[in-house]
């Protein structure tokens, strides 16, 4: 069997070195773009929501919300409710980006997908999702198998 653990950290490296060039002129490096994507779909979610979608800690939400506040594509709101949380709302600039940093991520999603035939896309998109699930998992465990 084909090392899948390189080819993986293959395909992230140069996935990630591609988008993060093409949105650099955003400021929108690292994972920050995913960050614009989820809040665009879930208008008003709270940081804690928002580490569930994209899988990374809190201090990390904190960092990148910190940064898009700044770059003036997030609005970060104290929730009446609860207020000890904030939900986090796109700036008319943020939507703006939105759209360009949805164009960039379909472009990508087709180049990486160009070689595997369309009636296998779905699958190996759910074959991947459950892939980076299991790692995510694992290490949230905090197991280590030798």
């Amino acid at each position: 069997m084909e090392n899948v653990n390189m080819w993986l950290a293959v395909a992230a490296k140069y996935a990630g070195l591609n988008i993060d060039r093409k949105l650099r002129q955003y400021q929108l490096g690292a994972s920050l773009y995913y960050f614009i994507l989820k809040i665009y779909e879930h208008d008003g979610i709270s940081q804690l929501e928002l580490g569930n979608y994209i899988y990374l800690d809190q201090s990390g939400i904190a960092r990148g919300i910190q940064q898009l506040v700044g770059l003036g594509y997030v609005n970060k709101v104290k929730n009446q409710q609860d207020k000890r949380t904030a939900n986090l709302y796109l700036t008319v600039a943020g939507k703006e980006i939105y759209q360009k940093v949805k164009q960039e991520i379909d472009a990508q999603n087709e180049l990486l997908l160009q070689n595997i035939p369309i009636t296998e896309r779905d699958q190996f998109s759910q074959n991947l999702k459950s892939v980076g699930e299991t790692i995510f998992n694992e290490i949230q465990a905090g197991t280590d198998n030798p």
